[in-house]
């Protein structure tokens, strides 16, 4: 049930507009131009591609994700369809934005371009990258392909420049992506190296470009449904086709008018022991999917013994933080968390909305929820050390977050093989690759350890950085190695709505610690 009807009103008036940038909200000007109707569900008119009834992965009324193609033996048939599928979820995302507003409001943290740079920016990259790999001659739009060329990647969490940029109208946007689309398309249609039998598609064929197009369009509707879940809920709508939340827990009583209770509302955790192992991390050079150039060489280490909590940390569970004065105890933090605690004001997780007493409600990406007890908390880099701080003193025994080969040995203590050609890790019973529409209880898995994979990332101790033989890859030089700073930490498994290489067991990604991402918390103890 939404708590919410998800509806706002249209443009503002001329004359609104035109106070609003007398009192300084600059990106205003940008309203008041849209042709189309921007109203949920969307017209025909609104997709630029095929329509998600219309789309590869649609059923039972809901469309999914198809899983990363197989490049040594992907037809050009599963090649358009991975394509179409790619394209139709990336709009139908942004089909949830009704009126011009959510399009051109900056987030509330000014750290990021508005929703419009992300509507176009994926297709810019590939006319890009296939103009680089010589499959494509010239420009489509040369003024857009430098408009929406490069995102933003801020320093600090209290770079608060102004977004005063005069942007495209929505419909300059949306038929700028049906150029690129057909363009695309074509690309494949004609290929003679997608023809039966072809060879391998590996790093060095200029078709490597087309995959890195899919790839990083599915990066940014992760990343993107993060920008809208931290926009106000009026400005957004559920997609009638977006797959549906997860279900409710056979026997788990929901949220009630007392505080969450350990076993009635979410589940008692457990620490699991993991034995002492050497791990092997990085990507075979001819592994037959596509990876970025961080996830291909190799790192051998010794994982100690240690014990790893069996659950994700559930809403139930930081609760418990939370009502213990967690967030204005400065001994919880970090230096630099305190500083971002303080300057947020922050007193309780972001997607938690306080409605009286202990009662919370839960955002999700375009709706307002009773609260999930049971669901994993998501939290920023600083929360979670916060939370490992309070907990080792309340428990008496230290906790910490994992390590990226812990993460690994983990995967072998659960009888996960990576070595298998045939693990996308896409299939159940993980929460990913887009089989809901929203986080899972933490314990709707009967594994040895649920959600080692999807549901939500798991923060890391790790710093991002290159394994031994990394290589830069020529179509996108400055994909990693901007990052390997020490500034940006590792987040590990994928969450519901990573896809594609996200979703596979190679996908190495990480985020500056105070930004939010569909992340968590697994604690880690030495032993």
């Amino acid at each position: 049930m939404s708590l919410s009807r998800n509806q706002c009103p249209g443009p503002a008036p001329v004359a609104d507009a035109e106070i609003a940038v007398e009192q300084g909200e600059v990106w205003r000007k940008n309203l008041g131009r849209a042709v189309m109707a921007l109203t949920l569900p969307r017209p025909s008119t609104w997709w630029s591609g095929p329509a998600p009834e219309n789309c590869p992965g649609f059923a039972d009324g809901r469309l999914y994700s198809l899983v990363i193609p197989n490049l040594k033996t992907c037809t050009r048939q599963e090649v358009l369809d991975y394509f179409d599928n790619t394209w139709a979820i990336n709009e139908l995302l942004f089909s949830s934005l009704i009126g011009e507003e959510p399009f051109y409001r900056p987030p509330y943290h000014n750290l990021r371009h508005p929703l419009i740079f992300y509507y176009v920016h994926p297709s810019v990259l590939y006319v890009n990258k296939l103009r680089l790999a010589g499959l494509l001659e010239g420009p489509v739009n040369a003024y857009f392909e430098r408009l929406f060329e490069i995102g933003v990647d801020e320093m600090s969490w209290d770079d608060m420049s102004k977004n005063e940029i005069q942007w495209p109208s929505i419909d300059a946007c949306r038929d700028y992506r049906g150029q690129v689309y057909k363009i695309i398309r074509n690309i494949i249609e004609t290929s003679a190296d997608l023809a039966e039998g072809h060879a391998v598609i590996d790093q060095k064929h200029p078709l490597w470009a087309l995959f890195m197009g899919f790839e990083h369009e599915r990066i940014h509707i992760e990343t993107s449904s993060v920008l809208m879940r931290e926009l106000p809920v009026q400005l957004l709508g559920t997609p009638p086709q977006w797959p549906d939340r997860a279900p409710t827990s056979a026997g788990r009583v929901k949220a009630a008018p007392i505080p969450p209770q350990e076993g009635q509302h979410y589940p008692k955790n457990q620490f699991i022991d993991v034995p002492s192992t050497t791990v092997k991390m990085g990507k075979p050079l001819d592994w037959p999917t596509f990876g970025w150039d961080n996830e291909y060489g190799e790192r051998r280490t010794t994982v100690g013994a240690f014990s790893a909590a069996k659950y994700l940390i559930s809403n139930g569970e930081y609760w418990q933080f939370v009502k213990d004065g967690g967030y204005i105890d400065r001994d919880n933090w970090s230096e630099v968390g305190w500083r971002w605690r303080s300057f947020r004001d922050v007193k309780c997780p972001t997607f938690w909305l306080p409605c009286g007493g202990d009662q919370y409600l839960l955002r999700t990406c375009f709706e307002i929820v009773p609260m999930s007890w049971d669901w994993p908390v998501v939290v920023n880099y600083h929360e979670a050390l916060a939370y490992c701080r309070w907990h080792s003193r309340k428990s008496g025994k230290a906790v910490r977050l994992m390590t990226e080969a812990e993460h690994q040995a983990m995967r072998g203590a659960a009888a996960f093989d990576n070595s298998d050609s045939n693990n996308l890790v896409a299939a159940e019973p993980f929460n990913v690759n887009l089989r809901h529409g929203s986080e899972s209880a933490v314990d709707a898995g009967d594994e040895l350890f649920p959600d080692l994979f999807g549901n939500v990332w798991q923060w890391s101790e790790d710093c991002f950085n290159a394994l031994d033989g990394f290589a830069v890859h020529p179509y996108y030089e400055d994909f990693s190695t901007p990052c390997f700073d020490g500034e940006h930490q590792m987040i590990m498994g994928g969450s519901f709505i990573s896809t594609g290489d996200e979703a596979t067991a190679w996908a190495r990604f990480h985020f500056r610690p105070h930004f939010f991402q569909h992340a968590g918390i697994r604690l880690i103890r030495d032993n």
